[in-house]
């Protein structure tokens, strides 16, 4: 407008010279607002932002969560992230009880564990320390120690001199199951894998399955392999478990494992 006088030497304008609420988006030119103009920190993401973030932008593309314990993935196509409910595998083999031995021990029993949700069951034993290793089963808590196991086994062994071999044992109607007999040589353990097969049965006797591998040494050293098949015939008794010791010594070290086989 014009004015009289002399014209007013220009000064910068502030914000008191504003009056508050004067300015409105009306007021600001579209697409005039660059990055610079915004303070960091001072956009609320929690209030300030809607629509979906595309993966383009560091989003997932996704306008809703996924139900509970889904995953996120790419989906088949290679176009998307999709939520999934994943598979649970279901293992075969269980495991249900572990003992492991670093000190002198009787004996190692697994009592209490066989149940109707697993028909047969493994044994894994591995690192046992000693001489000749024996096997009982157990009922109400307790070994089966009567004379009503039998047994037959047929080893083969190889020596240091590659001269090979048979040897095995057998015994009918004995107080326990020899597993391995007196096959040890230092630095070296017994192995064995045992399956027990229906050992809750009322209407079978009971069957097991065994194969141990171990080393003898008398000035020359000899590797048996030695798979054993035995029954117990005392009784069409449900089983409770299952006993695993030495003639005349201790089990000086070992790691026992038990599964059950769905």
């Amino acid at each position: 407008m014009p004015f009289i006088g002399n014209k007013p030497s220009a000064v910068p304008l502030t914000s008191a010279d504003i009056a508050d609420g004067i300015i409105t988006s009306a007021k600001i030119t579209d697409a005039t607002i660059a990055n610079a103009d915004i303070a960091n920190s001072t956009i609320n993401l929690t209030t300030k932002v809607t629509g979906t973030l595309p993966i383009a932008n560091g989003g997932t593309g996704l306008a809703a969560l996924g139900t509970s314990l889904q995953e996120l993935r790419v989906n088949s196509g290679a176009t998307a992230l999709e939520y999934y409910t994943p598979t649970v595998a279901s293992s075969d083999y269980v495991l249900l009880a572990t003992t492991n031995v670093t000190s002198a021990t009787a004996s190692v029993s697994f009592d209490g564990y066989f149940s109707s949700t697993y028909k047969n069951y493994k044994i894994i034993n591995s690192s046992v320390i000693n001489t000749t290793f024996r096997m009982r089963f157990r009922t109400s808590n307790a070994d089966v120690t009567a004379g009503n196991y039998t047994y037959v086994s047929g080893g083969q062994y190889v020596d240091q001199s590659n001269n090979s071999g048979f040897s095995g044992s057998s015994g009918y109607n004995q107080t326990s199951v020899e597993m391995m007999s007196n096959y040890f040589a230092s630095g070296f353990t017994i192995c064995n894998d045992m399956t027990i097969f229906d050992p809750l049965g009322t209407n079978n006797y009971k069957q097991f399955f065994s194969t141990q591998l171990s080393v003898y040494y008398n000035g020359t050293y000899y590797v048996y392999s030695n798979p054993i098949n035995g029954i117990l015939t005392n009784a069409l008794t449900a089983l409770s478990g299952v006993s695993f010791f030495f003639t005349g010594g201790n089990i000086t070290s070992g790691n026992f494992k038990l599964y059950g086989i769905k």
